[in-house]
């Protein structure tokens, strides 16, 4: 039994978390699966693996294990890549997460002309609000909004938005318009557990960034959600100007003008440094700088 292929399925089992999962994504059956894990333990003689009916967990032979694994299975992919590059064309398979919003309003409608033109590269866009990571996932790059806080991965700046307040207008008739920060605190505010999730916004002021707690009836993890929570009613929300804009241009949604301005943000490719960083993985980031618009 191919060894690489035994560390494949811990990898992916760890991933997903289960063997089923796993095996749907590795296209094998459950029980070819089960054997190359039952194959891995016999050949290092430890358990990698607690089963029970319901849950799989690594136990800490397998923690330890796993990481070897990843680096491994990411130098093969290096190399791999290093090698199509030789051939000149673009190829290979480049595997790319983005938040739900981002990835279909402008990740997808740029990289469409380029697979066309490029029928030796295929792309595995992973669309999702939830911050992966990006070397135990085994992504090439994740495109985020934030300012980017991993030194360990390189960063391409795609872009720049403001995050605004907003409300709807039956929510700021029944309850007022803030005019300060500190006024927030009496507001019902929808959350965006991305990416802080603590329930604080922050400002920048005169005097530097401050931040103000609030609070509301929901917590969210899709800005799309919050978005249109506070067109319901719900609250104020605070967003990137790119997901509220048509809103804001609609009347649906009313941007609220503070005393101080919220921070901005930057839109943000990340991949890892890596000297084997393949051509179609580079094409395809410097495709985005250039033609990314916010």
């Amino acid at each position: 039994m191919d060894r690489l292929d035994m560390m494949k399925a811990l990898v992916e089992v760890a991933r997903q978390g289960g063997f089923a999962p796993a095996a749907r994504q590795l296209d094998i059956s459950t029980s070819a699966l089960s054997r190359h894990i039952a194959a891995l333990e016999d050949w290092l003689g430890v358990q990698l693996l607690h089963r029970t009916t319901r849950h799989v967990r690594l136990t800490d032979a397998g923690k330890g294990y796993l990481v070897r694994c990843q680096k491994v299975l990411q130098e093969i992919r290096e190399i791999e890549l290093a090698g199509q590059d030789v051939h000149g064309a673009l190829s290979g398979q480049i595997r790319i997460s983005a938040p739900v919003f981002v990835g279909r309003q402008h990740i997808a409608p740029v990289l469409a002309p380029f697979l066309r033109a490029n029928p030796g590269v295929s792309v595995d866009l992973f669309l999702s609000d939830r911050l992966v990571d990006l070397v135990a996932e085994g992504f090439d790059m994740v495109i985020r909004v934030t300012k980017p806080t991993d030194s360990s991965l390189i960063a391409r700046r795609l872009g720049d938005t403001r995050l605004c307040v907003v409300a709807s207008p039956d929510y700021l008739a029944a309850r007022g318009t803030p005019s300060t920060i500190e006024e927030l605190a009496q507001h019902d505010c929808i959350i965006d557990r991305v990416p802080e999730g603590s329930g604080r916004w922050s400002f920048i002021t005169q005097s530097g960034h401050t931040a103000q707690r609030v609070s509301g009836q929901a917590r969210v993890n899709d800005g799309e959600t919050a978005r249109n929570f506070a067109m319901s009613g719900l609250g104020l929300a605070r967003l990137p100007f790119f997901f509220v804009q048509e809103a804001i241009a609609s009347g649906a949604l009313i941007e609220i003008e503070l005393d101080e301005n919220p921070e901005k943000a930057g839109v943000f490719a990340l991949y890892p440094p890596s000297r084997h960083l393949s051509q179609s993985v580079r094409a395809v980031i410097d495709l985005l700088v250039s033609e990314m618009t916010f």
